[in-house]
């Protein structure tokens, strides 16, 4: 096992080396870019191997291509840079998901500000009729009701607030 990681013998074993077939494409370059290995999945290094080649860095790096995501990680053996070890991932459904998550949370945005809309605008209404009511002569009956009903506006407001804040039913 040893000598995959060094390459002291990849030469030979390179017509030996496969890969499952899987979501990714995995493949190896030798230290100076050379492709080693390559499995179907990641065919699309061939094409962009000049490019892969002016990319490499002792450092993590992850390059675009189109929908694809490649990521060449650096692979050490004592201190020196012995090959390259990659990954291609098809972006494609993460970018269509994406593309449904901004969709989506444009909406509850937009349910939330017209919550907000209708429901604070006749409730602050409200508010002010009950408080020109209260500003008059009335029965400590009546002050009781307006107060009781000022309470239950404040309780309607609160949980149109955390509805629009936190997407919560409550007070």
């Amino acid at each position: 096992m040893r000598e995959i990681f060094v390459f002291e013998k990849m030469d030979s074993m390179r017509p030996n080396l496969r890969s499952l077939n899987d979501r990714e494409g995995v493949f190896i370059l030798d230290r100076r870019g050379n492709i080693i290995f390559a499995n179907d999945k990641a065919s699309d290094v061939y094409k962009i191997r000049r490019e892969l080649k002016k990319a490499l860095s002792e450092k993590r790096m992850s390059i675009q291509n189109g929908s694809k995501e490649i990521v060449l990680y650096p692979i050490f053996d004592n201190n020196n840079l012995k090959f390259f070890f990659g990954i291609v991932r098809d972006m494609e459904d993460i970018i269509k998901i994406k593309k449904i998550l901004d969709i989506t949370y444009e909406s509850v945005k937009n349910f939330r500000e017209d919550i907000a809309h209708y429901f604070f605008n006749p409730l602050a209404i409200a508010k002010g009729y009950l408080n020109l009511i209260s500003e008059k002569n009335l029965t400590a009956e009546d002050k009781l009701k307006i107060e009781k009903v000022k309470t239950a506006i404040e309780r309607i407001e609160a949980v149109v607030k955390n509805i629009v804040m936190n997407g919560k039913i409550c007070e």
